[in-house]
């Protein structure tokens, strides 16, 4: 009888034990309580934001929505989020947006929890996740936050309410002001010409006109103000470039495309676009990127974007990654600017574009009202450089000495 009950003890203090260490795997005693309202702000390539998330904590792993606005309160975005807590260092990959107005992108935070005096602290970095809509990798920027509130907010509907509401003016005055402004277009595609030195090309042409189904169709350009030209000669270009500078007022919207042949001058460090009636021979038909930099800089649109598919097409650039430029964007839309996305470097480019499939691709499945520049170019970069059999890799940046001034261009959805 008493080795049972001593039996009966020890199978108690097993099973107690077992107990024990299966809590302690699940939620070490150190854990905090993460659940709550937390605030703060975060470093990010345009200035300071702030931070709002509501946390949901089960155990180790990590659930709930946030948003993020900037300071003059003209930019917003709002996200979901899942996560985890592992060896003390607290986990949150965004998911998702409710809603976005800005150049947000998904990223993934890692975050040190501290108390002091009686007041809870999370800080850590953000950076990029290679995901659809994620942050670049090598973006990053710091956060922290504080709690507010023990219980959290676990409905997004009054984020949501706030996104669609008549009295949030962050997203809907955009649209607005864009809807009441003109968006130009100067789509060059040259496949055929006349030397026998420089060899035909078969897509450009129709790459130009699928460009234009795709913007005439879903955002706001039109035939009226689109200038096609097909195997256009250098004096022919030239004179689209003078009607646009002619006709284009400082609140319009600009896109130049091109597709056909690039050629980089080594000793000259200079790049060109080779018009119809070019040749090899002398450079005399050939249209240099400074010709091309000083019409962009002539023509006084708000925005200007240049989407180039042509060989050596990354010369036009300053810089050659999104983010890179070092001026604080607070007033991004407000600004001019002067950028380009190119199928490139310095290097050849293939006839047969990948770069402008997973281009159109982008903005034929874009669901956004509004979608900048940089933030087509990180939804199909990843995409160009793993399909392309040549390793091309695509390029944003600034065309240096045009007149940018730090704005993006904004493809507004109809």
């Amino acid at each position: 009888m008493l080795f049972a009950t001593n039996l009966n003890t020890f199978m108690a203090m097993k099973a107690i034990m077992i107990c024990l260490l299966v809590l302690s795997h699940s939620l070490p005693a150190q854990v905090p309580n993460l659940s709550g309202s937390w605030s703060g702000t975060s470093g990010t390539p345009f200035g300071t934001y702030l931070v709002f998330d509501e946390i949901i904590q089960n155990g180790l792993t990590l659930s709930g929505h946030g948003k993020i606005i900037n300071l003059q309160q003209t930019d917003s975005s709002a996200y979901t989020f899942e996560g985890y807590i592992k060896n003390d260092v607290i986990v949150i990959v965004h998911t998702s947006f409710i809603y976005k107005s800005s150049l947000a992108c998904l990223s993934k935070v890692k975050l040190n929890y501290t108390k002091i005096d009686n007041m809870e602290h999370l800080s850590g970095k953000w950076g990029g996740q290679m995901v659809k809509g994620g942050c670049l990798p090598g973006v990053s920027g710091k956060i922290e936050m504080q709690k507010v509130k023990s219980q959290p907010n676990l409905s997004t509907a009054n984020v949501e309410l706030q996104a669609m509401s008549n009295n949030d003016h962050i997203g809907q005055s955009l649209s607005n002001r864009l809807k009441n402004t003109k968006y130009y277009a100067l789509l060059i595609g040259i496949e055929d010409y006349v030397a026998d030195d420089i060899a035909s090309l078969h897509q450009p042409i129709d790459d130009a006109n699928t460009l234009y189904q795709t913007l005439s169709k879903q955002y706001g350009f039109n035939e009226q103000n689109t200038i096609s030209l097909q195997n256009p000669s250098r004096a022919e270009i030239i004179q689209g470039f003078e009607a646009l500078a002619r006709t284009v007022s400082s609140e319009d919207q600009l896109l130049i495309f091109y597709a056909g042949h690039g050629v980089w001058d080594e000793k000259l460090t200079q790049g060109y676009w080779l018009p119809s009636d070019a040749t090899m021979k002398s450079k005399s038909q050939w249209l240099s990127n400074s010709t091309i930099r000083d019409y962009l800089q002539a023509i006084e649109a708000k925005h200007t974007l240049l989407i180039t598919d042509a060989c050596f097409s990354g010369g036009l650039l300053k810089e050659r990654a999104v983010y890179s430029n070092s001026k604080a964007m607070l007033e991004l839309y407000k600004l001019p600017s002067r950028k380009a996305i190119t199928s490139g470097t310095l290097t050849t480019v293939p006839d047969n574009s990948v770069f402008l499939k997973y281009l159109i691709k982008n903005l034929e499945n874009n669901q956004a009202p509004l979608l900048s520049a940089s933030e087509l170019f990180a939804s199909f970069k990843i995409a160009v450089i793993n399909n392309s059999p040549s390793g091309q890799i695509p390029q944003f940046g600034v065309i240096s000495q045009s007149g940018d001034e730090g704005g993006e261009f904004i493809f507004l959805r109809r």
